[in-house]
């Protein structure tokens, strides 16, 4: 008997814990099978990642889940031409749904999981009755949110790409530049070479350092340019103490009037003299003539003619020597104005 009573007992036990589990489970899948619910369809424009039993919330609270899902909707029943999807969910009667109330679909958790959040609502606009419509709107997830990054990094990520092909450039370019043969290496040696040039030119022994120093020395209170600085203000000094200086101007001027004076009768001579000069030149070179073919005729009378003599007379004697020749007459001189006879005055 204590066997049967045992087995019973724990019959039972097993019936009432399987009892307690299905009601616990129909509790939460159909909470309307022991509870008055209401129903609400909500128009979303995607109801992407919402299924059947989905959390419903009021302002964070759990009030009821997803009940159905209806898609697509006819066109003729959109209140929008871009609402999609009825979600039609059930929530506790005691659950104040306002008429004027805000409704989305977010993501909770995680994992992600899609939720509808009744949030917002105004008390003034009364209680919503059962069936009543609402517009709700999909709040962006973290599956809209990638695209959308996607989207505004992209120009970035351009922009970066651009950048590191011209820093690319750049490195390349300065390696060429800074390579051994470059034009950049070849002015840094030169550069050097200037450097210790000058630094030889201005060391304690070179030849700058000397410049200077001979420079300071001619320059200085003693030096060769002061004393002669000061030897040159001396003897202009004592000029301007005798008045030297305006003697010496006087008689340069009258030197110079003498001076051009000379030379005006100097001239004058020489155009006087030119004719005479000229009979002189043309009956040398008769003399040098004769001397070179005839120079017999120079002793006996010659026979020979010249250009300028004047055909002979009947009855004259044979023609004389050149020796013995009348020298021609003088060229009547030009006689002198006045103006030319005076002189220039002493300024």
């Amino acid at each position: 008997m204590n066997v049967i009573r045992n087995e019973i007992r724990t019959g039972l036990l097993v019936i009432i814990t399987l009892a307690i589990l299905v009601a616990t489970i129909i509790y939460i899948g159909a909470p309307s099978t022991f509870r008055k619910m209401h129903y609400y369809d909500i128009y979303f424009e995607n109801a992407g990642g919402v299924q059947a039993g989905a959390p419903v919330m009021l302002g964070g609270r759990r009030v009821g889940q997803v009940a159905k899902l209806i898609s697509p909707v006819p066109d003729d029943q959109r209140p929008k031409p871009n609402l999609e999807v009825i979600v039609r969910v059930e929530v506790d009667a005691n659950a104040k749904i306002y008429k004027a109330v805000d409704v989305s679909m977010l993501q909770y958790g995680l994992l992600g999981e899609e939720v509808i959040d009744f949030r917002g609502g105004s008390q003034s606009s009364g209680l919503a009755d059962e069936h009543t419509v609402f517009i709700g709107e999909r709040q962006p997830g973290l599956n809209d949110a990638v695209p959308k990054i996607l989207e505004k990094i992209d120009p970035v990520v351009q922009s970066a790409t651009v950048t590191m092909k011209e820093l690319q450039k750049t490195a390349q370019r300065l390696t060429e530049l800074t390579s051994e043969g470059s034009d950049l290496t070849k002015s840094l040696a030169n550069f050097k070479q200037v450097t210790g040039n000058f630094v030889e030119l201005s060391g304690s022994d070179g030849n700058l350092r000397h410049t200077f120093e001979n420079l300071q020395e001619l320059t200085s209170a003693d030096g060769p340019l002061a004393q002669t600085l000061n030897n040159a203000r001396d003897f202009t000094g004592k000029l301007a103490e005798n008045n030297d200086i305006e003697a010496s101007l006087k008689n340069f001027r009258s030197a110079s009037a003498n001076l051009s004076t000379t030379s005006g009768n100097l001239q004058k001579t020489v155009r006087n003299i030119g004719p005479e000069l000229h009979s002189t030149v043309h009956n040398a070179a008769q003399f040098t003539d004769t001397l070179k073919h005839q120079p017999w005729r120079l002793i006996w009378p010659s026979t020979k003619k010249y250009p300028d003599d004047k055909p002979q007379a009947v009855g004259e004697g044979p023609r004389r020597p050149l020796w013995q020749s009348t020298p021609p007459p003088a060229q009547k001189r030009r006689t002198k104005k006045p103006e030319e006879c005076k002189t220039r005055q002493d300024p």
